[in-house]
C-alpha cells in the first residue's frame, strides 16, 4: 500500500517523463532546424563576401579608366600646344 506522503504516483511520474521526452524531441528538431538555418546564413555571408570583392574590383577598374581619361583630357591641350610649337619652330628655322 502506497504511503500517503508521496507527492506523485508512479503513473504520474511515468506521464511526466513521457511528456519530457516529447518536449526534448521537439527541442532536438528545433535545434536541428536552427543549425540548418545557421549553415544557410553562413553560406550567404560567404557569397556576399565574394560579390563584394567582385564589385570592389569592378569599381577599382572603372576608377582607373576614369583617371586615365581625366589625365588625357587635362594634358591633351598642353601636348597639342607643345607639338604645335615644335612644328612652328621647325618651319621658322627651316625657312631661314
Amino acid at each position: 500500500m502506497p504511503e500517503q506522503n508521496e507527492w506523485y504516483t508512479n503513473k504520474d511520474l511515468f506521464e511526466l517523463i513521457g511528456n519530457m521526452q516529447q518536449e526534448f524531441h521537439g527541442l532536438r528538431s528545433e535545434m536541428r532546424e536552427t543549425r540548418t538555418l545557421m549553415k544557410q546564413y553562413n553560406g550567404l555571408r560567404e557569397e556576399i563576401g565574394v560579390v563584394k570583392d567582385r564589385v570592389d574590383a569592378i569599381e577599382a577598374k572603372e576608377e582607373g579608366r576614369n583617371s586615365v581619361g581625366l589625365a588625357i583630357r587635362n594634358w591633351s591641350g598642353w601636348i597639342f600646344g607643345f607639338i604645335t610649337l615644335i612644328v612652328l619652330l621647325i618651319k621658322f628655322w627651316g625657312g631661314v
